[in-house]
Order: structure tokens, then C-alpha cells, then sequence
């Protein structure tokens, strides 16, 4: 009898806690799509993303669809999306039905034949196709009118790995399609300054010692080695105000995923002038703030945490949550963070292991994108949420719904052209 009063208490007891999980999984939204919370203090705009769906949308702050593209060449649907100063949008084109295999890692690394620009009204102005390397990830418009684009080509350099690479670079592309800077990043191995064991593991393309290389997802769209993972890249801004001649307007910052590193690359010199190593884990949107929002003159990441042991050479441990930092990088110390804590909840409950973005706002408020979720929020310096959204547009051919997104932006009222 006791042991039977005991196993009833025990399922009980394990219900009860199992209903308390299962609430918690939940805890980020009060309704299942479309805006959830939406409180006072919000910067007013629109927010433009583009959906696994293979459209790009601009929402209001109470999330109806203000405007939706479809992709304006044929038989293609589109990647990332991100609005243009000057009103029109900047955008990866890809084959009709290639977001279908994109649920997961692939979702990222998937290469566009083009970047196109086109006119709120699906008109294209500008168009950059390249046979030579897959275009990838971001897609940059330079103050000067120029279109800085990360890519990656397939090379053979036994002195960096037994495997083939896909070796990451960057093309500066003018308005004639034109290629008039390039940077690959093979031709600066030294000035990474790797250990010996991470050389060691590069060179045998992080297989383990019985020669497997381990797999993340699907297999990347390319032959070779992915063994930095290039993600972000943009000029440091005009306005962001440093005299340090590392920080001149015009050096290009970029993320490397796989290295847990962030560059700043001299455009003159071409020469890796400052580096951020394990500071961040698996990081995107990596970027310099410019003058009109608070902390000009940082860098702003979304620090995704998780990254495979596998893929990970810098740094053996990854972690389970996310977090979004502000970095000094006369110093490298973090001015500021957030973390799912700073709005009173468990820390865990903000998590994305790949994609995902964080822009600072004028109001000094700060936009998230969790990419792996769909889910964007907005919170104040302190942490509160005065806004989210779960995006309701999900690509539906898979066994099961993938509702990721790369990254999202907020655009001025002004912005929209209605």
C-alpha cells in the first residue's frame, strides 16, 4: 500500500512539474502569432524582414502587414531582404522552391545567383550576378553608392587544410557591376594569429581522429570546407567617431562564425588591423553603431551562444542561451548586454543556435530578431519588452513548418512609400 500511495504521489508530482515545462516552453509569447506584446515606449516604424515563405514584409508596431514583395525576377523567390536609405531594397534571388530544403543550418549558408536592388513598386533597378563565387549571407550599400557583398570560392591550399576550402572573401561592387576591391580570406591565415591546435584542426578539416568529419544540418551547398564562416561584413560608418586609425570610416568589419572572431580589415592596407576572439560564440549581425542612436562608436552582436563543438576550433564549450552585447573595442569589454534575465525571465528562454540580428534604435531601445524562432522583440536599455512579434509566415513544404528568419530591420515611418 505504501509503495502504491508513493507512485501516486510520484506521477502527481511528475505531472504537475511536467505541465509546468510544458507552460515554460511558451513563455515568450501571449498568443501564438503575429504581435504579442505591445506597450507604451516602442520607437514607432515599420519592421522589414523576409519570410521563409520567399516573400520580404513590412509590419507596423501592431503587426499588420503595411506591404509584402514577392520576388520581382522570374521563377525566384527571395532571401534576405533589408531596406535601402534611399527607399528601395536590397536583396538576395534565389531559385523558385530553394527555401523548401532551407529549414535549419542550410538556411543560412544557401548561396544567391543575385543581389538585386528594386523600387517599393517590384521595379529592379541594379543587378550583380557572379559565375565565379556564391554570394552569401550580407549584402552591404556603401555611403559612396557601391554594394559590399561576402561570398566564397572553392580553393585548394594544402598549406591551410588537407580538405578543399570554401574559403570566404569580400567584393566591392560599383553601380556598373563592376568589381573594384576584393579581399579573400585565405591570404591572411597568419594574421588570425591561430594557436597550434587550431591550425591542427583546420588542417585536417575538423575531422575527428577517426577521420569523420562531423555534420551540422544539412551539407552546405559547395564542395569545400566551411572553416570560417563568414556572416556579416559592412564598412565602419562615417558618423561612428573614432580617431583610432583602426576604426577609420571605410575599414570593414566582419564576423566569422566558425572562429568565433570578429575582424576589423584595413581597406587600404587589406590587412587585419583589430580581432575579437572568443568574446562572442557563434555570433551574427556584427556592426559598428553609427551617430543617432546610443552608443556610437560599438559594436553591436547578436552572441547566438551555441556553437558545435565540431565547427568550433576557438572554443571547446558553447552555451544554451543567447545574448545580445555591445562591445568597446578600444578595450573589447562589453558596455552593455542583454540577456532573457533582464526581463525577469529564465535565461534559457532566449535562445537561436544560428541566425538571428539585433539593431540599436534611435530611442535607444534595442530590435531582436530570434531568428531560429521567428520571433522579433524590442527592449528598452533595461530590458523590458515593449514588443514583439512571431512571424505568421512560415515556408510550409517541409514535414514540419520553418518559420526562421535571417535578420529584420526598422525603417522611419517615412521609409514606406503607401
Amino acid at each position: 500500500m505504501k509503495v502504491r500511495t508513493l507512485s501516486r504521489r510520484f506521477i502527481l508530482g511528475f505531472g504537475a512539474m511536467l505541465l509546468a515545462v510544458i507552460g515554460s516552453l511558451a513563455y515568450s509569447t501571449i498568443s501564438p502569432l503575429g504581435m504579442t506584446i505591445l506597450k507604451p515606449g516602442v520607437q514607432p516604424g515599420y519592421v522589414i524582414f523576409g519570410a521563409p515563405d520567399g516573400d520580404a514584409y513590412a509590419i507596423d508596431t501592431k503587426g499588420n502587414v503595411a506591404k509584402k514583395w514577392a520576388s520581382p525576377e522570374p521563377n525566384t523567390e527571395l532571401g534576405y531582404t533589408r531596406p535601402l536609405a534611399n527607399g528601395n531594397l536590397l536583396a538576395r534571388v534565389q531559385p523558385a522552391r530553394s527555401l523548401s530544403g532551407a529549414a535549419g543550418a542550410n538556411a543560412e549558408v544557401t548561396g544567391a545567383e543575385s543581389v538585386i536592388e528594386f523600387a517599393q513598386d517590384g521595379r529592379v533597378v541594379w543587378k550583380y550576378s557572379d559565375s565565379v563565387r556564391s554570394l552569401h549571407h550580407d549584402q552591404e550599400r556603401m555611403s559612396d553608392g557601391n554594394t559590399l557583398l561576402v561570398c566564397s570560392k572553392d580553393l585548394d591550399i594544402p598549406k591551410i587544410s588537407r580538405e578543399l576550402l570554401k574559403d570566404d572573401c569580400l567584393i566591392e561592387v560599383n553601380p556598373a557591376g563592376k568589381i573594384v576591391w576584393e579581399w579573400q580570406t585565405s591570404d591572411h591565415f597568419d594574421e588570425f594569429e591561430f594557436p597550434q591546435d587550431v591550425k591542427d584542426r583546420i588542417m585536417v578539416g575538423y575531422r575527428d581522429p577517426q577521420g569523420l568529419r562531423p555534420q551540422v544540418g544539412a551539407l552546405p551547398p559547395t564542395k569545400g570546407f566551411d572553416w570560417a564562416h563568414m556572416n556579416a561584413a559592412s564598412p565602419i560608418p562615417d558618423s561612428a567617431g573614432h580617431t583610432d586609425p583602426r576604426f577609420k570610416p571605410g575599414n570593414i568589419i566582419a564576423s566569422y562564425r566558425h572562429l568565433n572572431t570578429i575582424v576589423v580589415v584595413d581597406k587600404d592596407t587589406k590587412k587585419i588591423v583589430w580581432k575579437s576572439v572568443n568574446v562572442t560564440i557563434g555570433q551574427h549581425s556584427t556592426h559598428m553603431l553609427p551617430a543617432g542612436v546610443p552608443g556610437t562608436g560599438h559594436i553591436l552582436v547578436f552572441d547566438n551562444g551555441n556553437n558545435s563543438v565540431n565547427y568550433n576550433p576557438r572554443k571547446k564549450d558553447g552555451r544554451p542561451n543567447s545574448r545580445v552585447v555591445e562591445i568597446n573595442p578600444l578595450d573589447n569589454s562589453i558596455a552593455w548586454q542583454y540577456t532573457a534575465e533582464m526581463s525577469n525571465r529564465p535565461i534559457w528562454s532566449f535562445f537561436s543556435h544560428y541566425i538571428s540580428s539585433a539593431q540599436r534604435l534611435p530611442n535607444g531601445n534595442t530590435l531582436i530578431c530570434e531568428g531560429s524562432n521567428g520571433r522579433f522583440f524590442e527592449v528598452t536599455p533595461s530590458g523590458e519588452i515593449v514588443w514583439e512579434y512571431i512571424n505568421p509566415f512560415p515556408n510550409l513544404s517541409g514535414k514540419i513548418p520553418n518559420s526562421t528568419v535571417f535578420r529584420v530591420a526598422k525603417v522611419p515611418e517615412s521609409w514606406l512609400q503607401r
